[in-house]
């Protein structure tokens, strides 16, 4: 006997979560911001959306009904994958998706085409149990444990290549570049948590219903994560529009994997008198020929400049000055402005003109940098000099 809807808080909640998801999709198709990056973001804000109508087809019966029964939807594998190409696309600015890349999204065309194929193979059939038996000829149920078992795994994958670049480009900003237009990402470790969160909750609800049939004595776990994930729509959708336009493109010779490369070869250890000799002429090109004032500044025109390897700039830079590159030009940055905030020939410029001669390009990096170095705001800094 067919159920007959009833509508519920729990159904309101999922429905404006759905609706934000694709209100947020929309605009993130539209925005002007990262327009390489945002569509990945909006598909995979879809997917989630998509993904929260399963609980609705039973919620509301629409299950019960001969056009809902065995709905495709197998959007659950490609959420992860979606969200990470979204990330390399933020990170690298010369990402551009191939066809070799389509490789990670084969699980959710395989599925999903499998899926219509069942549908539409029942689609004429009003009968339940004839519906029923029929997709058990399809092997239906072993497909959906399958899909159960692809989504667990591409969640740690991806996880997994999402810290592992996370990291790698933290190294490269830090050891390679100065340049404060170069976003550190901070915001993307919430991305990375929220992932986490979502991966924890759905090995503990699969878990519970493999190991103790926890679903058949209740559904209160897999609603209550339907209601977080419908809230990480929305957080998703929210956090993605509001971020500034992040393209900034990175230069040819100081590619994030190019310095991977580097950073993977052999190094080897510098005589002592060498690393000295370095040491000092990396002290001189500071002190006395203020190289921190360009503020694209990297660590290959540094090495140009001295006629030496990079490596053997980075290793001096980590070993000698136990920094790294970006935090060692800083350092000189702030010292510059500190003097210039003390001199009364200065009074009459603006901080942040006083930040921007001193090699800052970024007035939200340069305020944060400066802070962390003095434990004061410059605006307080300067008139504790007064």
């Amino acid at each position: 006997m067919t159920g007959q809807p009833q509508f519920s808080l729990f159904d309101l909640l999922m429905l404006i979560g759905i609706t934000q998801g694709v209100v947020m999709s929309i605009l993130l198709f539209r925005s002007k911001n990262n327009k390489r990056s945002s569509p990945f973001l909006a598909l995979g804000i879809l997917a989630f959306s998509w993904v929260n109508t399963k609980p609705l087809l039973h919620t509301l019966h629409l299950w019960d009904t001969p056009f809902f029964r065995y709905f495709p939807n197998g959007a659950d594998v490609v959420i992860a994958p979606l969200l990470y190409f979204y990330f390399i696309s933020l990170i690298d600015g010369k990402f551009r998706f191939s066809r070799k890349q389509i490789i990670h999204f084969i699980p959710f065309i395989v599925l999903q085409i499998y899926f219509c194929i069942v549908y539409f193979s029942l689609i004429g059939t009003s009968n339940f149990d004839e519906k029923d038996r029929i997709a058990n000829s399809f092997y239906f149920n072993l497909a959906k444990d399958f899909e159960t078992y692809i989504t667990l795994t591409t969640v740690v994958i991806y996880l997994f290549l999402f810290i592992k670049r996370l990291k790698t480009y933290k190294e490269w900003l830090n050891n390679v570049t100065s340049d404060s237009t170069f976003p550190d990402f901070k915001w993307l470790r919430s991305l990375m948590w929220l992932s986490a969160v979502i991966g924890a909750f759905l090995f503990f609800n699969y878990g519970a219903d493999f190991f103790f049939g926890l679903r058949n004595s209740t559904d209160l776990h897999w609603s209550t994560f339907s209601l977080f994930a419908s809230f990480s729509v929305y957080y998703l959708g929210v956090i993605g529009y509001k971020q500034p336009n992040y393209e900034v493109g990175v230069q040819d010779d100081i590619s994030e994997a190019s310095f991977q490369e580097k950073e993977q070869a052999i190094k080897t250890i510098l005589p002592t008198q060498k690393s000295i000799e370095i040491e000092q002429a990396i002290r001189y090109a500071l002190k006395e020929d203020k190289v921190f004032l360009n503020p694209t500044l990297n660590i290959q025109e540094l090495s140009r400049k001295l006629s030496l390897s990079q490596q053997e700039v980075s290793q001096v830079i980590n070993a000698n000055f136990h920094k790294k590159f970006r935090d060692l030009i800083n350092e000189y940055r702030v010292e510059e402005v500190k003097k210039k905030l003390h001199s009364k020939d200065m009074a009459y410029m603006s901080i942040l003109g006083i930040a921007l001669d001193c090699g800052f390009n970024s007035e939200a990096t340069f305020y944060r940098i400066f802070k962390k170095n003095t434990g004061l705001s410059p605006k307080e800094y300067r008139q504790q000099s007064k």
